[in-house]
């Protein structure tokens, strides 16, 4: 099963994935609408026994590429399921024209999840442009790169990139991201006592351990 359960019509997927020679691993979520249909954030390679396993769980509806780097395999949702609805972070459409998305991400949730999820730009780390999201039915804030939790890797490169930044042992904003977030303080802290006001006990990130 490449699918695992965190909660009901809430599952998870991890595959490997290197940058800049450093295993980091990436998680794709997959919720499952209350009209059925499948929400899957940060899509990672479409292989043919998750394909079967997403099929199996309800119609594919919405692709969600939640910033300016989690959108390497969005292509091969793109042609897999051509009547699906694609979002991308701010900026990523001018990054990649060769994807066609049905609208760029803002604060506001699109009607087709509205009420379900809530979502926030968090336009401080400008580099990433990270849509963070809200699952109210599982209580469970999605987060892609804003926050690291490596606590084990057999990668001597990566322990020791991560220890250096800041991202290795423990659920942590890497040091270099901080240092670009400081810049824009009171907008940043306002940001965080948003998602911190939402009613969550679970956290999924793509990097490191739910």
């Amino acid at each position: 099963m490449m699918l695992r359960e965190l909660a009901p019509d809430l599952w998870v997927t991890e595959q490997p994935l290197r940058f800049l020679g450093m295993e980091l691993g990436t998680r794709t979520t997959v919720i499952r609408l209350v009209d059925g249909s499948l929400f899957v954030h940060s899509p990672s390679r479409l292989e043919s026994g998750l394909r079967i396993e997403l099929d199996a769980k309800g119609p594919m509806r919405y692709v969600i590429a939640p910033n300016r780097f989690h959108h390497l395999f969005v292509g091969d949702y793109q042609r897999v399921y051509p009547d699906a609805e694609f979002y991308g972070a701010p900026g990523l459409q001018a990054k990649r024209t060769d994807l066609k998305f049905a609208a760029t991400l803002t604060d506001e949730a699109p009607p087709g999840w509205r009420g379900q999820l809530e979502q926030l730009v968090f336009r401080t780390f400008s580099p990433l442009n990270e849509v963070v999201f809200f699952h109210r039915a599982s209580r469970t804030v999605l987060f892609t790169d804003l926050i690291f939790n490596v606590t084990r890797s057999d990668s001597t490169l990566t322990k020791i990139a991560l220890t250096l930044d800041g991202g290795f042992g423990a659920p942590a904003v890497p040091r270099t991201f901080r240092m670009v977030l400081k810049w824009h303080r009171a907008e940043t802290r306002a940001l965080a006592e948003r998602i911190l006001g939402w009613d969550f006990d679970r956290v999924v990130l793509a990097h490191g351990e739910v």
